[in-house]
Formats: structure tokens, C-alpha cells, sequence
């Protein structure tokens, strides 16, 4: 997989200009913004890193997770994706004209992956899984036609949303996972993809996820992690680090912590990403004045690819590329 696959330059850079002209419309009012601790550990001492759209980004001391504070109020961020036109041009434009590329490169792996690792860790049977944030369907539809599970459903709070994945013949519960009433469903495995970044309260989000779980379930959600090569190296030019988008960017030690503030244990922290050195590439060849370390700009200049697919697996193999994927089980806590 490249990153142009799944992101094309053009179409993603559209997607990134609407979003800049949504933060004068929908976050002009500063003064509504709230300060927040850190969103992994709860730490208060913090470090201004950069501002980016007007948005400001700190470090935390503690566990080097970096943040959006002071940010929106969950409100305001609530009523963004839901009216914003950069929500409505990834739903009508972006996903729809790169779904199959990932269907094929992510969805269909992500499925085969995800059952072969509830068939390792071993969850309560009958082994149901809810996908919360089941957008168009597509991980839904994949992870059916492995056959391993005996129900497979959605959360999903988007009204078209929600339709679309009633229309593929999914139970769908459509509601914000946070607003689900304790024992309305119980379920053995609870996933969600690329939904942590965007979020005003992670912690809340993790313990309503773990509210879903029979005793011995599993929760397995993917991230972007700060930990990561070409987030650290990019840092504020990355395109990943998108406000009002993507707010969060908890380190791997970060997601240590949350998983244990959240009462869960933690079975596996990886960072399986295989796009930091092809992002690293791209954005140079399209920024060639950006300054980076001389390290890095010496393997994109004078390397190829068999020293980049080497750098990625080193960079998977260690916890250093920017996506993580976390899997943590709830237990009986003992009294």
C-alpha cells in the first residue's frame, strides 16, 4: 500500500483547503473554547508546540501526547460534523472516490486481521462484534464475509450514515456511542478505527466502548500516535495534523496510560502503519524547501525502496510509525 492510493494528493488537498475555510465558520469564537489536561494521562503540565489554523497544540510532559488545547466545546465540534462542508465533501467526495482502493488495501486486510486476532485472544462465544463509527459499511461488509462471527452491527450517529449501513442489511444503532444505556447491548468484541483523534474526550469514548463488552471482550481500535516517525519529523507541516479534524495524537506511552485509566487490561500496543516513509517522500517532493533532519533527507534523496521497506518494518517492529493499533480486554476487577 502508498499513500496515494488511499490519499490521493489532489483530492486530499481539496479536502484540506475546505477544511481550513470550516475553522473561520465554525471555530471563530475562541473565547467558547475550553482548556483542557492531557487526553491520554490527565497531566496538567503541558508545553505550547505549535498553532496550526489557528488551533493550539501542546506537549505533554508527562507522556509526550500532543493535543488541541484550549479546544472546541463538544458541542461546537459535534455541530462541525454534522453541517461543516468538509465532512460533507469527505461523505459525498472523498471517501466515495477512494472506497474500493481501501476496501482492498484496508478494510479486507483489517477483517482477516481482526478475526484471526479474536481467534488468538480467545473472547466470550457467541463471539459478536459492533463496529462503533461503522461509517459506509465497508469494514462491516468484510468482516461478515469472514464468517466468524455470529452478529455483526454498527454504532454509527450520522443519520445518512446509519442508512447506508441499514441498506447493506446491518443491525445499526444510531446514536454517539457515549449516549448508549448500560446492558442495551452487549457484545464480545467492540472496534473502532481512526475515531480517537477526532474526539473531545477520549477517556469518556474508551469507557463507553468498555460498557459494550461482556467480561473478557475485547475493545481493538486503530490511532494516530505522535510516537510516530513522519508526525515527529513533519510535525506541524504533516498533513495528518489537521485541525479541527484530527485533535488528538496520544503517544504509544500515552495509550499506555489511557488503557489503564480506563480499567482495562492491556493485551497489545503495536504500530503496524505502513505509510510514514512514503508520506515522508511525498511531502518533500511536494515541499522541497521543507527543512528536515539531514538524516532523513539523506535516505529520501539517495536510497530506494528496499532501505525504505527496511526503515518501515524497523519503524513497525519498535513502536515508532505513527499508526497504532491497541487491544485491551475488560476483566473482572477483584475486590
Amino acid at each position: 500500500m502508498n499513500e496515494l492510493e488511499i490519499r490521493p494528493q489532489k483530492l486530499f488537498n481539496e479536502y484540506l483547503e475546505i477544511s481550513r475555510k470550516d475553522v473561520e465558520r465554525f471555530f471563530s469564537k475562541k473565547e467558547l473554547f475550553v482548556e483542557v489536561s492531557c487526553p491520554a494521562c490527565k497531566s496538567n503540565r503541558t508545553q505550547f508546540a505549535f498553532e496550526k489554523y489557528t488551533f493550539s497544540y501542546r506537549i505533554c510532559e508527562e507522556c509526550l501526547t500532543l493535543f488541541v488545547s484550549p479546544r472546541p466545546t463538544e458541542e461546537m465540534i459535534e455541530d462541525f460534523y454534522r453541517e461543516s462542508a468538509s465532512s460533507r465533501f469527505w461523505a459525498e467526495r472523498f471517501f466515495p472516490e477512494t472506497a474500493e482502493a481501501r476496501r482492498l488495501k484496508i478494510f479486507r486486510p483489517r477483517a482477516i486481521l481482526v478475526s484471526e486476532l479474536v481467534s488468538r485472544f480467545r473472547v466470550p462465544e457467541p463471539i459478536s462484534l459492533v463496529d462503533v463509527g461503522a461509517g459506509f459499511g465497508i469494514f462491516l461488509e468484510e468482516i461478515k464475509r469472514t464468517g466468524y462471527f455470529s452478529e455483526v452491527l454498527a454504532i454509527e450517529p450520522s443519520i445518512d450514515l446509519a442508512k447506508c449501513c441499514r441498506s447493506k442489511g446491518f443491525r445499526v444503532i444510531e446514536k454517539s456511542v457515549e449516549n448508549i444505556e448500560d446492558n442495551e447491548l452487549q457484545v464480545s468484541v467492540a472496534c473502532s478505527f481512526e475515531v480517537l483523534e477526532h474526539l473531545f474526550d477520549p477517556e469518556r469514548f474508551i469507557k463507553s466502548m468498555k460498557r459494550l463488552l461482556k467480561t473478557g471482550g475485547l475493545i481493538i481500535f486503530t490511532t494516530l500516535t505522535i510516537s510516530g516517525l513522519d508526525l515527529l519529523v513533519l510535525w506541524e507541516h504533516s498533513k495528518s495534523i489537521s485541525p479541527p479534524h484530527h485533535i488528538n495524537f496520544l503517544s504509544v506511552e500515552g495509550l499506555r496510560r489511557l488503557i489503564d485509566r480506563c480499567g482495562l487490561e492491556e493485551v497489545e500496543i503495536s504500530t503496524p502503519g505502513q505509510l510514514d516513509v512514503d508520506i515522508l517522500c511525498n511531502t518533500m517532493r511536494e515541499m522541497p524547501d521543507l527543512k528536515v533532519p539531514r538524516f532523513i533527507d539523506y535516505i529520501v534523496k539517495n536510497r530506494g525502496p528496499e532501505t525504505f521497506n527496511q526503515l518501515q518494518a524497523f519503524l513497525q517492529a519498535n513502536n515508532l510509525s505513527s499508526h497504532a493499533r491497541v487491544i485491551a480486554r475488560k476483566v473482572i476487577l477483584e475486590l
